[in-house]
């Protein structure tokens, strides 16, 4: 979608702007900012779709339910096919370090402690322990059948040892809403005063492992602070399952750069498995 086509759609619900511009960077929506301070969202493809349509269902509540900020939609349908959300543009910049990210501890505990049954019937997923374990279950088919072929035996050997012995926890964790893309970009924060306001992008939330909402931490910030923040979150985190959605991130790396033909990013996925894997 170009600038002009989102001007005249736009135009259209009657949200009349003299300034339309596209947000780079982003794959699953057509994104754009307009200069009376919203954001236009159209979906690329049925995957997003849906994921608009989950998100249309779950974010007016969860504004309801949370201090901090989140997107809320205030026009959401169909164009063209695919679905579209606008909402008011959330002021902010991402998390960065020197910010106040210790302010981000009781923002998770919120989230996380939505009522998961009622965030299971909006997003409309499974509530239980093992629905999250079977979902890691069908990542380790395409961690054995595309990842591990390209690295060395050593290497091969101490991914599939590291997965196997993480399932049984996977099928014990007390599931609950997650973001489940917190990279500390989707963590908006007061350019001034470096306090986190807000979070936004949650197209792919669900309920599972309010764990693997700490890995972009871990990526900016490092280990200590981020046992730090989950310690005062007050919530029972597994740091061994923070570490391994911390190394399979690395494996999803090497996935896509195998699959876009760039063996830079697959060499540098493969480095990362190396760092982050224990031992």
């Amino acid at each position: 979608m170009r600038s002009d086509e989102a001007s005249r759609f736009l135009a259209e619900l009657g949200i009349a702007d003299d300034s339309v511009t596209p947000i780079t960077g982003g794959w699953a929506s057509w994104t754009f900012a307009t200069g009376s301070g919203r954001i236009l969202r159209v979906a690329r493809n049925p995957e997003i779709d849906a994921a608009h349509r989950r998100e249309s269902r779950l974010l007016p509540e969860l504004a309801e339910a949370v201090s901090f900020a989140v997107p809320a939609p205030t026009h959401f349908g169909v164009h063209k096919g695919m679905t579209y959300m606008v909402y008011p543009r959330l002021p902010g910049r991402g998390l960065e370090p020197g910010d106040r990210v210790r302010a981000v501890a009781p923002m998770l505990a919120e989230l996380h402690a939505f009522p998961v049954d009622r965030a299971a019937e909006l997003l409309g997923c499974a509530v239980t322990a093992e629905a999250w374990r079977d979902d890691y279950l069908e990542i380790g088919k395409w961690v054995e059948g595309e990842v591990l072929p390209v690295l060395d035996g050593e290497l091969r050997d101490r991914v599939r040892r590291e997965y196997d012995a993480t399932l049984p926890d996977l099928a014990a964790i007390s599931p609950a809403l997650i973001h489940r893309d917190l990279g500390c970009e989707h963590i908006l924060t007061d350019p001034e005063t470096g306090m986190p306001t807000g979070i936004i992008d949650f197209e792919t939330a669900t309920v599972g492992d309010p764990a693997i909402d700490y890995v972009g931490l871990l990526v900016t910030f490092g280990e200590q602070v981020t046992r730090e923040l989950i310690a005062a979150s007050g919530s029972e985190i597994s740091w061994r399952l923070v570490r391994f959605y911390h190394w399979l991130g690395a494996a999803h790396a090497v996935k896509y750069g195998l699959a876009e033909r760039d063996d830079a990013i697959v060499a540098d996925g493969i480095e990362g498995l190396r760092r982050r894997l224990p031992g």
